[in-house]
């Protein structure tokens, strides 16, 4: 997957990319480079659609960067490592105020979401994305390989029953992902409950 648009990522985040590549366990199937660069994708189309000042847009991208970047030590609280992580890169480039933004938007990503600003909900959304796209079957693999690794779920009709738990709580929260995302995620729930049901019978 290619980083659209890098020229507008500051140094940091190429750097983070590099580590991130060269360092993420192999069993990290879900939360990898691919997805770190699909986030700050998608990220980067929030920003030319809601027209965000260059000031802005370059926190949202190195904290959609930098928010999984925790894992390459431990998924356990590790948006709290990613922050902890990037302190020597940002502290400095960035203001103490612009530092503090960068952490919360990492925050955000945390689930159950709670992002408090249009900026958190924008990197809320993006990391989420996928719950109302297309690839969500592979992505859903893709995580669920993570989940038996990590002995969270412990075979398939666990993690049906998790996905399907999950996607009823969770709520986008621009009206941009409402437009755009909530229907197919809608459509797959439905198809979820479905499947439940089928095996259930």
């Amino acid at each position: 997957m290619v980083l659209n648009n890098e020229k507008e990522y500051p140094e940091i985040c190429l750097r983070i990319l590099k580590d991130l590549e060269e360092n993420l366990p192999a069993h990290l199937k879900y939360h990898s480079l691919e997805h770190t660069i699909d986030v700050a994708n998608v990220c980067n189309q929030f920003i030319e659609h809601f027209n965000i000042d260059k000031a802005m847009a370059k926190l949202i991208r190195i904290a959609a960067i930098s928010h999984d970047y925790g894992y390459i030590v431990s998924p356990i609280n590790h948006e709290e490592r990613s922050i902890i992580a990037i302190q020597p890169y940002i502290k400095d480039i960035l203001t103490s105020e612009e530092i503090n933004i960068v952490n919360g938007l990492i925050r955000a990503t945390k689930v159950p979401q709670q992002p408090k600003t249009i900026y958190e909900e924008i990197i809320a959304d993006a990391d989420l994305d996928y719950l109302g796209r297309e690839d969500y079957d592979k992505l859903s693999n893709k995580l669920y390989e993570e989940f038996v690794y990590f002995d969270f779920v412990s075979d398939p009709k666990e993690w049906l029953n998790l996905q399907i738990k999950f996607l009823e709580k969770h709520r986008y929260h621009t009206k941009y992902s409402q437009k755009h995302r909530e229907g197919l995620k809608c459509q797959k729930l439905k198809e979820l409950k479905a499947n439940l049901m089928a095996e259930n019978s």
